[in-house]
């Protein structure tokens, strides 16, 4: 890996060769040098463009081994990002002998965190609240740092760690080169690049739209009620490597565990209840292949490096649109093709298209698989692994035993047919036509006339960033009720109305206690008509 104007480390170059880094990608490129010149940076490229390296690199030679203070400190967003980013360090710098990395986050015993770090560490890379209560312990002594760095910096601003990067940058005391790395620049993101920042230089290193053009993207249009069959037609079709489902919810998640572990699939899950051991044990099971699925929400899978990832499947459709691009920016890696399946229903098309517009890139329609193409494709891997074998040799007493079944009197045809229903499930049920189809549209401003309905209130409006196409695909999804029981959508600025058949009152208000609108908490209750309607403006379906 060479680097231009750059003379690496040898124990640093030896470490990469290791690592299998032949060339370096464009972010490196552009940033590795500007650092070593000691200048501040705003970096923004695309999740999995090479980001840890372009800063871990020079971070690695510029570090004094003989000084066993924090040198440098990289603050993230998540756990398992501070767990994987601190592992490459350690790859990086495996031949450099003195140099300490040290992981701090919630959620473990900080009293070991505590004991490492009192070791000496010129490395720390950790969450911001336990990087604040390391440095009020005086665990963490800033006098020696010399390089800050916010990596995800937008995700961290996201998740409601602004006062607290503030805090840890004020708390050092003097001046240091800062690094921030963001796929997006959000306007809060500018006050502290302003206040923390010196004349930093702007790299930017973004793909083509947002969305990697190396992931092949597709949605089917499924049934809500056949969601979990046509996921399993799909993996079982496609046949994935290594396959990471997305859902929205952690109770999603653990429904759809069960449901894939008892059809026999070799799965696990990870979310936020699930404790940081069994989470990043499994993920070290998922990295090394011997979990074929993983399940999992999007916090928890945020920063999920795993490089064999051959497809991401969105079993929910995502509540943002830079959330889908986050997770099948999961695939497709380092320039390796991926592909990313999205199950929607006819309900959910909408947000398809918000996403199509919100990457510029167009996703394409699928139809699910039928039975017969499962069968046929289960059928070939069954031939192929069987000739494997013969052509590996080495049979030994198997041919034996073949030969004490040969003596039973059946023909051989008879005897493999037995053997195949023993060992292999072929679905031969009926058809099962899980397709969707779209309902016809309504005409623009024109709004269903409902007899006996109740009214129903919304805390969210326009200045949420709320549509009435969003109620209606909210209510009619989450609560499986038909477009044409939903009568008059009302948007105003700060909440909304809408109308619906009166039978769907009690479901309504049950499905949709602790729901979202476009990511957002939403209580919706029955309407007072007492409430002011000043200022009110119609926005009618």
């Amino acid at each position: 890996m060479k680097i231009e104007n750059v003379n690496l480390n040898e124990n640093i170059q030896r470490s990469l060769d290791d690592m299998g880094f032949d060339e370096c990608t464009q972010i490196q490129q552009e940033t590795i040098p500007v650092i070593l010149e000691g200048r501040d940076i705003i970096g923004q490229s695309n999740t999995g463009t090479g980001k840890t390296a372009a800063f871990g690199i020079p971070i690695l030679q510029e570090i004094d081994k003989n000084l066993r203070m924090p040198q440098a400190m990289v603050i993230l967003p998540t756990r398992e990002l501070a767990v994987q980013v601190a592992n490459e360090f350690r790859k990086m710098g495996k031949y450099m002998e003195g140099i300490k990395t040290v992981t701090v986050y919630g959620g473990a015993d900080i009293r070991q965190q505590i004991k490492r770090l009192k070791g000496g560490a010129q490395i720390i890379v950790g969450t911001p609240g336990r990087i604040i209560d390391l440095i009020d312990r005086h665990v963490i002594k800033l006098s020696e740092l010399n390089i800050t760095v916010l990596d995800e910096a937008d995700e961290m601003l996201k998740m409601g760690f602004r006062e607290d990067i503030e805090l840890i940058l004020d708390k050092i005391g003097h001046s240091v080169q800062t690094l921030l790395f963001s796929a997006t620049i959000p306007v809060e993101m500018k006050n502290i690049i302003n206040k923390f920042l010196n004349n930093p230089q702007i790299i930017r290193v973004l793909r083509e739209g947002i969305t990697a053009k190396e992931v092949k993207q597709n949605y089917f249009l499924v049934k809500n009620s056949g969601k979990v069959e046509a996921l399993t037609r799909i993996i079982d079709t496609y046949t994935p490597k290594l396959t990471l489902i997305f859902c929205n919810t952690k109770k999603s998640v653990d429904h759809l565990y069960e449901q894939l572990i008892e059809k026999g699939y070799n799965c696990d899950k990870i979310h936020g209840d699930i404790k940081q051991a069994q989470r990043l044990d499994t993920l070290n099971k998922f990295n090394n292949g011997l979990i074929d699925i993983l399940i999992a929400t999007d916090v928890a899978a945020r920063g999920i490096d795993i490089k064999e990832v051959e497809a991401v499947i969105n079993f929910d459709v995502p509540a943002k649109e830079d959330y889908y691009v986050h997770r099948i920016g999961r695939t497709g890696r380092a320039g390796r093709e991926g592909a990313s399946f999205t199950l929607a229903t006819s309900k959910e098309m909408g947000k398809i298209k918000s996403i199509e517009k919100y990457t510029k890139k167009s996703i394409r329609k699928r139809s699910i698989p039928t039975v017969d193409k499962v069968n046929e494709v289960k059928q070939d891997k069954f031939i192929r692994n069987i000739v494997d074998v013969i052509e590996k040799g080495d049979l030994g007493e198997n041919r034996e035993l073949a030969a004490r079944l040969m003596s039973k009197g059946y023909d051989a045809e008879t005897l493999i047919a037995a053997m195949i229903k023993k060992l292999v499930k072929f679905d031969y049920s009926e058809e099962r036509d899980l397709n969707d189809t779209m309902p016809e549209r309504r005409k623009r401003g024109s709004a269903k006339i409902l007899k006996d309905t109740v009214k129903f209130h919304v805390n969210l409006g326009r200045r949420q960033g709320i549509r009435p196409g969003d109620i209606l695909g909210a209510i009619a999804g989450e609560c499986d009720i038909p477009g044409s029981d939903i009568g008059e959508i009302e948007v105003l600025e700060n909440y909304s109305f809408f109308n619906v058949a009166s039978k769907h009152k009690n479901h309504i208000l049950s499905k949709m206690k602790n729901a979202q609108i476009k990511g957002q908490n939403v209580v919706i209750e029955l309407s007072n008509e007492k409430r002011s309607r000043r200022g009110r403006s119609k926005s009618k379906r």
